[in-house]
């Protein structure tokens, strides 16, 4: 035999050794499905088993007992229980609630501990509140709770009185509820929540008592959010908690609720705190308090009655950076001086009389929204920041000249201020009684730049143009923002629709027919944008023998980053304006 032939057998032994070793690697038990992969997971302790189906639902975490007999064990003690109605029995109340006893039941009897319970009831009934009374505090006491999530919903609006012996939970970390009240029915009782750290409450009934006692036993807290709930007058936070963030909304979640002046008082004095948010017509009393850690301060609808008015200087908050203030009554005068301040957002600062003056030279982003411009007063800044200013502009077709000029000389005013930054603008009209608006006549102002202007809600009515006179006296806008909608259905939508096409229409035209409108012939360069196939990118459309709305009009409706509905199209218009010292010479003659 020769060498050849000789060596070309031993290679095929060898690799049919390797083929058999390969085989014997792959074993599978009797249910046909581990592999040897499959095997060195099953190997590993339970405690890690355990922690990689906490990451599942409760009936995924159950379908894994098919991959193996030893999974079956593993899904079946895992620590965590997750039980939600709807998801999962889809309105079969009465196997819900077998299933949910019997799994509990099974918990019990085998001393198995459970770090997180999650449990939703989409209908609260006689049965359900039954077997609520039964195990939560065997739960709660027994078991080492850690998370206790319960989510409750009841038609006729009545709330599941949650044990008492709930208070006693040593172990719990988070307490998140729905639908319930939580009072402490005996004085004397103490709450044992020693290791609470978020404390979540939505649609709860919780008096000022029964809070403020567990407020006092958790030197852990720190998170605590607090929504639609009844019941609070009064909230202190002070001294001595690890609070880091508080959350309270006042929404009033009973129809039938006739409250007038139940209103809540909140003062909050933590210096571990870091994040404030309050929604609502409530008292903040602030008096000074020097929080050194506040990052995020939002207010909305909040009394800010005797307010002084530099109440969010560096003075006090000297690490703020987010601070939003939305419609709070009381807020007349601003006086902002603080270097850390990033984003700032003010809305509703727009009756007559009141002003604000901002020192944030490291602001990145400011936003107003309001009617009336304010008057603003911008220090210098260190850094590129951007602007986002929208109006309601209803005034400016009620009122007569007089007031229209001066409503369009307080927008010119605020925009110089933030002249410094990338402004974007946007116009809203809520109202559709259009009338005549005169002309401004001589250089009363010089327009600002604006990089971003868009119109909502405005007909393109035969008063449009003149307003557009007045508009593009005061703001010389890079881009104006349109949409296009695949079938405009509302007045909004028809109205974008229109807008569009009367840009589009007395915009993109020939150079030597910009002859109607001043801004017409101020411009030195026009085109339209569209965003590609993709969305991603903008492009020119070129216009080849028919009109640019049209164009644009046959575009694929594409998601965009700027909107998140598949209804509408982001399109735009370039604009290219000329350097005019003098603007009186293109005044129109009237």
């Amino acid at each position: 035999m020769s060498r050849g032939v000789m060596e070309k057998q031993g290679l095929n032994q060898r690799k049919l050794l390797m083929c058999n070793e390969e085989k014997q690697t792959i074993e599978r038990d009797d249910d046909g499905f581990n592999s040897n992969s499959m095997d060195r997971i099953s190997q590993l302790p339970e405690s890690v088993l355990h922690h990689i189906l906490s990451f599942l639902s409760q009936k995924e975490a159950t379908q894994t007992c098919l991959l193996a007999k030893s999974w079956r064990h593993v899904s079946s003690t895992r620590p965590n229980i997750e039980f939600l109605e709807e998801n999962w029995f889809k309105g079969n109340k009465v196997a819900f609630l077998s299933v949910l006893d019997k799994t509990l039941q099974r918990y019990h009897d085998q001393m198995l501990r459970i770090q997180e319970f999650r449990v939703k009831i989409s209908k609260l009934d006689s049965e359900s509140i039954s077997l609520l009374e039964k195990w939560i505090p065997i739960i709660m006491v027994n078991m080492g709770v850690r998370t206790f999530n319960l989510d409750l919903f009841s038609n006729t609006w009545e709330l599941f009185d949650l044990p008492s012996v709930v208070f006693k939970a040593e172990s719990l970390q988070k307490l998140d509820l729905l639908g319930c009240k939580l009072n402490i029915q005996n004085p004397l009782n103490k709450v044992q929540f020693k290791h609470l750290q978020t404390l979540h409450l939505t649609q709860v009934y919780i008096d000022d008592e029964t809070f403020h006692k567990i407020i006092s036993s958790c030197p852990l807290i720190e998170v605590v959010s607090l929504n639609a709930c009844e019941g609070l007058r009064t909230i202190k936070m002070n001294k001595g908690h690890n609070l880091k963030k508080f959350d309270f909304s006042d929404v009033t979640w009973d129809t039938r609720d006739t409250r007038l002046d139940d209103d809540c008082s909140i003062e909050i004095d933590v210096q571990t705190i870091e994040t404030i948010k309050i929604s609502g017509d409530n008292h903040w009393y602030h008096q000074h308090n020097y929080l050194p850690h506040l990052k995020s301060l939002n207010l909305i609808d909040v009394r800010l009655a005797s307010w002084p008015f530099d109440i969010f200087s560096c003075n006090y908050l000297p690490s703020l950076q987010d601070l939003i203030v939305r419609n709070c009554s009381g807020l007349t005068e601003l006086q902002l001086s603080n270097h850390s301040i990033k984003h700032l957002t003010i809305e509703g600062l727009d009756r007559p009389g009141n002003k604000a003056s901002i020192d944030a030279p490291n602001i990145v982003k400011f936003e107003y929204v309001g009617n009336i411009p304010p008057s603003f007063a911008f220090a210098t800044t260190f850094s590129e920041w951007k602007s986002d200013i929208t109006l309601d502009v209803n005034a400016y077709f009620d009122d007569d000249d007089h007031d229209l000029l001066s409503q369009f000389l307080k927008l010119n005013d605020l925009l110089k201020e933030v002249s410094r930054s990338e402004i974007s603008l946007t116009l809203v009209q809520h109202r559709h009684r259009n009338r005549h608006i005169a002309y401004f006549c001589g250089g009363l102002c010089k327009p600002v730049v604006v990089e971003h202007l868009s119109l909502r809600g405005f007909y393109a009515s035969s008063c449009f143009p003149d307003f557009l006179n007045c508009l593009f006296r005061i703001c010389r806008p890079r881009y104006i923002d349109m949409f296009l909608h695949a079938n405009p259905l509302d007045d909004w939508e028809r109205q974008d629709m229109e807008i569009t096409e009367f840009f589009c229409k007395n915009l993109l035209i020939r150079e030597r027919e910009r002859t109607h409108y001043f801004w017409q012939r101020a411009l030195e360069e026009v085109s339209l944008e569209s965003f590609d196939d993709k969305g991603q990118e903008w492009h020119h459309v070129v216009r080849e023998g028919t009109s640019l709305f049209e164009i644009a009009a046959a575009f694929p409706i594409q998601p965009t980053k700027y909107n998140i509905f598949r209804s509408e199209q982001l399109i735009r218009i370039r604009l290219k304006w000329r350097e005019i010292k003098n603007m009186s010479r293109l005044a129109p003659k009237i």
